[in-house]
């Protein structure tokens, strides 16, 4: 295992893949990553070389917001929302669903659940 900006990545999987383990990396941004930095799809996290993984995390560090700093500004847009009084926020404040989803059979578990 490889321990990479605080997440754990397992050595025998694809670097495409694996990348996609890190809190705010999604199947976009991890083959961003490897084209950027020149690293083929199939190529595995164990034949990785320190310099490449280093270069892994200086890109990721100055392009992308991860991890807690990510959680934290979803967390913010919320509050916003909710503070705003926007459709979005109320629905949140009401703990249904912001998207358009059906209410009348689905909208009735999340609500339960409270």
């Amino acid at each position: 295992m490889v321990y990479l900006l605080n997440t754990n990545i397992e050595n025998d999987k694809r670097t495409f893949i694996s990348l996609r383990n890190i809190f705010g990396v999604g199947k976009h941004q991890s083959a961003r990553i490897t084209k950027y930095i020149g690293i083929s799809l199939k190529t595995r996290v164990q034949y990785l070389t320190t310099e490449i993984r280093s270069q892994i995390i200086v890109y990721i560090e100055n392009n992308i917001q991860i991890g807690d700093n990510l959680k934290q500004a979803l967390t913010q847009i919320k509050e916003r929302q909710i503070l705003l009084k926007s459709y979005k926020g109320q629905r949140l404040t009401f703990k249904l669903p912001r998207r358009g989803q059906r209410t009348h059979t689905n909208g009735k578990t999340v609500k339960r659940v409270k």
